[in-house]
């Protein structure tokens, strides 16, 4: 138990909440000398030092010192659970006790982090079993940036490229202060160094925020949304937030934002059976996304034994595939890592189980 002296005394300040390239003017008059925020960073960034005693190359003095005003420390690993197919889970420890996830993905040509921007989700999609946690509480900049460190040195990739996608627990445009500060810290060469082309942001549509995402200009990240289904009524019976944006005010937005050449948005359409898998939704799928630089990632529903879908059968995605892929879309089906650990597409719910 903490003595009320002990309560009272401030937190360390936690740098990992601003970019990297920031922290030479954040320790200021404690460091003196802006260079020193570079070493520091160099030390949390490549090498996955996070205590400022075993930062060598800084006088024993400023490491004191800085231990005392600051943080570099990523959230804690409270466990780890891996899959069959090399996919790993981690749950997360924050700061006021509540937990997080995080999935490390590894492919035979790179590997792909995916993190999460909120302790549950507010949105409850009727297929994802984070929105039924409810919204607990978004994540901050430094908690969103955490997982990428943490990650990357529990799995020695801090030397290496990496993919950074915000799919994990909560929605990012939900928290688009936390997820825009993030995205560019990701980005500083100072801190991860990872290119605009590596980091996707993921949506179920909040409308009122892509204009955040589109205003970034050269540091907006890839784009992803979560579509689901082709006519307002089924969307809306999946998707609450389609009542307030529906399918067309939604792909309005996404027309007007100013697409690089050759970049495209991606759309997420996780299919369930009987309820958005017909070869009539296939084909509205292209009319509906031909104005747009789209593709389409047809995603077969992980199961979850507390909600009330099934996944099609094999041979009703492909003729889905091939129906949508006629109408000149390009269409891939995507099928799930880690779903035996709970980690695939709409499994996150901060579980302390394997499954």
């Amino acid at each position: 138990m903490r003595s009320a002296s002990e309560a009272a005394e401030p937190r360390p300040a936690s740098l990992l909440e601003i970019a990297a390239g920031e922290w030479g003017e954040a320790l200021g008059a404690v460091a003196g000398d802006r260079y020193r925020g570079d070493q520091v960073a160099n030390w949390v960034f490549k090498h996955g030092v996070f205590d400022f005693a075993a930062m060598g190359n800084l006088p024993r003095e400023l490491r004191e010192r800085l231990a005392a005003r600051f943080s570099v420390e990523p959230p804690p690993i409270e466990a780890r659970f891996e899959s069959a197919d090399g996919t790993r889970r981690f749950l997360l420890g924050l700061a006021d006790g509540r937990q997080v996830e995080a999935v490390y993905m590894p492919y035979p040509d790179r590997v792909t982090l995916c993190i999460s921007s909120q302790v549950g989700c507010r949105f409850a999609c009727g297929f994802c079993q984070t929105g039924v946690m409810g919204l607990q509480r978004s994540l901050s900049a430094g908690e969103i940036l955490g997982q990428v460190l943490r990650l990357r040195q529990e799995e020695q990739r801090l030397d290496r490229p990496v993919n950074v996608v915000f799919m994990g627990q909560g929605e990012p445009l939900d928290a688009p202060d936390s997820v825009v500060a993030a995205v560019r810290a990701l980005q500083d060469p100072a801190g991860p160094g990872l290119s605009r082309e590596r980091i996707t942001v993921s949506t179920v549509g909040v409308v009122g925020a892509l204009p955040r995402i589109a205003a970034m200009g050269e540091a907006r990240p890839r784009l992803a949304v979560s579509l689901n289904a082709t006519t307002d009524a089924v969307r809306s019976r999946l998707m609450p937030i389609n009542r307030k944006w529906p399918i067309a005010m939604l792909l309005g937005a996404l027309e007007a934002i100013p697409w690089r050449n050759r970049e495209r948005v991606t759309f997420e359409y996780v299919l369930l059976a009987g309820v958005n898998d017909s070869l009539d939704d296939a084909r509205r799928l292209g009319g509906l996304l031909a104005r747009l630089p789209a593709k389409v990632n047809l995603i077969p529903w992980n199961p979850l034994p507390s909600l009330p879908f099934r996944r099609p059968d094999p041979e009703q995605i492909e003729r889905f595939r091939t129906t949508a892929l006629a109408t000149g879309l390009d269409v891939l089906v995507r099928y799930s890592r880690g779903a035996d650990i709970a980690a695939a597409c709409g499994q996150l719910h901060a579980s302390t189980q394997p499954v």
